[in-house]
């Protein structure tokens, strides 16, 4: 394992702005299969199985409960491998994203096997990725566009 990704699903690799309204009440409504399946993909969602494929730790890390139709989306539209790592909210949690995403990944900082590596937080939200970064000197957090400039011109072409 060379380093660790860890991606923001809403806003950074797919956008699901038709499922939001104004409320969580609209979020659940909205939130059908035939709309999960409108979701769009970003350019970002593409590098996930790349990263994996070269040898790279890739996590998924949402501040939303992830539904089974969810991962029949992740799987199929986005070719999401199956034994990618999905951390999602919990049941009944009702913590705000930077600390929530903050308290699941610790474990990254936690257990020897992941202490040392250098760590990547992709995510459209500033809060979650300052929080993040509040775990260690090599967590670090990027913004959507960020990431894919970085992804692209070096992670991708190292041999």
């Amino acid at each position: 394992m060379k380093r660790i990704f860890i991606f923001d699903l809403d806003g950074t690799v797919i956008d699901s702005k038709h499922r939001q309204g104004d409320s969580l009440d609209d979020w659940f409504r909205l939130n059908t299969r035939e709309n999960i399946f409108k979701d769009v993909p970003l350019s970002l969602g593409r590098h996930i199985r790349n990263l994996h494929l070269k040898g790279h730790k890739v996590l998924i890390c949402t501040s939303r409960h992830i539904s089974k139709d969810d991962l029949d989306y992740l799987e199929q539209v986005l070719l999401i491998p199956p034994n990618i790592k999905i951390i999602a909210r919990p049941s009944g949690c009702e913590s705000a994203p930077f600390s929530l995403k903050k308290k699941q990944l610790s474990y990254l900082q936690n257990f020897k096997s992941f202490r040392d590596k250098i760590k990547f937080l992709i995510d459209d939200n500033e809060d979650n990725l300052k929080s993040f970064e509040e775990l260690g000197s090599n967590c670090f957090g990027l913004f959507p566009d960020q990431a894919e400039d970085y992804i692209s011109r070096i992670v991708l072409n190292e041999r």
